[in-house]
């Protein structure tokens, strides 16, 4: 069958521009940066959690230029933190500058405490000394032992990333992209699977304006989405016409309106759930920042 034989829809000329709900749908609809978020959100929370202070940042702002005067200990006390069974105690301090200024910190340690009354060396950053601690001892009562949960927020920026990269390039089809026909040519497994349903790759064979043939590739656990229709709408860009993508793959659910125009599916998860994610995100990043100043 060839491609004249099926019906277009009548898109207006790009650049086309997009529905609020189609870009919150590209930028955060898809699995990936649902994936993500949901990584970074639960990920920021244990990094609130487990470094409220900032131990990690201190340990990194503490690569800086440092200087080193006498200081004082004013008070010792346990917390109710432990590290390896044993416990973390609190060290209240204080020191003075040549210029007379006194600044007050506190400072941890695991398995022993100090003495109020003792003197001891403090180490503070040149361009600010209220940023200080004992030298041997350490700012939260952590310290860098708790430098393994930035790990899971890392990983939920990287899918939050992908999947950020990935909307833009549907968003910038649907902006700029031609709509044709593509025929089914292959289907095959892959080792991926989702709800224990193995992800499928279909590749699609189409023409470019000019005639020539091009290739567009979905991958879906629910293959039946694609190969509902005789031949499925691919959309891509005529500058380039090997960046295309199925239009039933899009992860934003778009369709084509009476006048032309690109839309988001009404049916389906409300577009401003895909926001909860990201913004709990954003909160508990913020939350922890707050912890640092």
């Amino acid at each position: 069958m060839r491609n004249e034989d099926f019906d277009l829809p009548n898109l207006i000329p790009a650049p086309r521009s997009l529905p609020i709900t189609l870009i919150v749908r590209s930028l955060f609809g898809g699995f990936l940066s649902q994936f993500g978020w949901l990584f970074f959100s639960f990920g920021m929370v244990f990094v609130w959690v487990f470094d409220a202070g900032g131990g990690v940042v201190e340990a990194i702002r503490f690569m800086g230029g440092t200087e080193t005067v006498q200081g004082e200990v004013m008070a010792s006390m346990g917390t109710s933190m432990s590290v390896n069974e044993r416990p973390v105690y609190r060290n209240d301090f204080r020191f003075e500058l040549a210029d007379g200024t006194e600044y007050r910190n506190i400072s941890y340690q695991t398995g022993s405490f100090l003495d109020a009354g003792q003197a001891v060396e403090i180490e503070y950053l040149t361009r600010d000394p209220r940023v200080s601690r004992i030298v041997g001892l350490r700012t939260t009562p952590a310290g860098l032992g708790v430098v393994f949960v930035f790990l899971f927020p890392l990983i939920g920026a990287v899918f939050g990333f992908v999947g950020l990269r990935s909307g833009l390039k549907m968003m910038r089809l649907m902006s700029q992209g031609r709509l044709t026909r593509g025929t089914l040519l292959t289907k095959e497994a892959t080792s991926t699977r989702v709800n224990e349903q193995p992800v499928m790759k279909l590749t699609f064979g189409f023409e470019d304006e000019y005639g020539e043939t091009h290739h567009a590739v979905a991958r879906s656990h629910r293959p039946e989405r694609l190969e509902d229709e005789a031949m499925e709408l691919v959309i891509y860009d005529p500058r380039s016409p090997a960046d295309a993508a199925v239009l039933d793959e899009l992860s934003c659910q778009p369709r084509v309106d009476p006048e032309g125009r690109f839309t988001a599916t009404k049916h389906g998860i409300p577009t401003a759930l895909y926001l909860l994610l990201p913004g709990a995100g954003m909160m508990a990043l913020l939350r922890y920042l707050t912890t640092l100043f």
